[in-house]
């Protein structure tokens, strides 16, 4: 770990401890600041970008976090839909308030969270949907193993590049549960087989090529990540997604759909980088995922 992220969750820690007490009000709970909404401005209307998912861990108990952060990744890429870990639910509900003032009309719809003190309330998943956007049977489940985080998935039915998809947001258990994630995986898998066209997103917490995720290339018809070259076998041409140790964690796979343009991020948080994905009916792109 950076010494500058050292010092930074030190001091979001002692803030925690302030606002316990009573004497600090939150940033994300104040009128000003980092967290406050900002005046739009008018040449910044713009609308989604059809047909382009995104996801993230946006390690939302990162003193550099808040909806500011969320907003403007955001704002960068204008997905139509948005899968999102390990945010502050409190920041994701602001950063969709303030996004509207930008012409981005989203819909927020909760996912698996468990509480935590730097939030000031549930940290976790969610999604967001551009208003407009066909959404039915959105559903989180709980997986059923777990290693003392609650750790789901949420799945909706929409339309992406025309087709009926069913979309996944997950977040799968870190390294002190590895030993829970091959179950897990195989939950996802199981979940997902019913269905014609699938998007599997999130944070995996495992390499393609790590053995619990196995399962995930065996599939048939075969899933394949936005990248074209993070599959079962190392390539030095598959890009990481966390900054700090360049592993492949972060994930958009696709079934029966494919993806004709990906992008990568780095965040100011330095944590996980954002990835995105163009999707298509049509042949899949062999380029590597491009840095923005």
């Amino acid at each position: 770990m950076k010494s500058s992220r050292r010092s930074a969750l030190a001091a979001k820690a002692a803030l925690a401890l302030l606002m316990t007490a009573g004497l600090v009000t939150p940033v994300y709970a104040q009128g000003t600041g980092p967290g406050a909404e900002p005046a739009p401005e008018p040449a910044a209307q713009a609308a989604v970008i059809k047909d382009r998912v995104m996801t993230w861990n946006s390690h939302g108990q990162d003193l550099f976090s808040g909806p500011g952060l969320l907003r403007e990744q955001i704002r960068k890429f204008r997905p139509q839909i948005v899968l999102l870990q390990e945010s502050c639910l409190g920041e994701v509900r602001q950063a969709v308030r303030q996004l509207k003032g930008y012409g981005l009309d989203y819909q927020y719809m909760p996912g698996m969270a468990n509480y935590h003190l730097l939030c000031g309330g549930d940290n976790g998943q969610a999604v967001l949907v551009a208003k407009g956007t066909p959404l039915s049977n959105y559903k989180t489940v709980r997986y059923s193993k777990q290693d003392g985080e609650k750790r789901g998935y949420s799945k909706f039915t929409t339309k992406l590049a025309g087709r009926t998809v069913q979309v996944f947001n997950t977040h799968l258990n870190s390294a002190s549960g590895a030993a829970t994630r091959p179950e897990q995986i195989t939950d996802l898998i199981a979940a997902a087989r019913p269905y014609q066209r699938t998007l599997l997103g999130g944070d995996f917490n495992a390499q393609p090529w790590d053995g619990s995720m196995g399962p995930m290339w065996k599939e048939r018809p075969a899933y394949r990540d936005v990248d074209p070259y993070c599959g079962k076998s190392w390539h030095r041409w598959c890009n990481g997604t966390q900054e700090g140790s360049g592993k492949k964690y972060d994930y958009l796979l696709h079934q029966g759909i494919n993806s004709r343009a990906c992008y990568l991020r780095n965040t100011r948080n330095e944590d996980h980088r954002v990835v995105v994905s163009d999707v298509t009916a049509s042949a899949p792109s062999t380029d590597a995922c491009r840095f923005v």
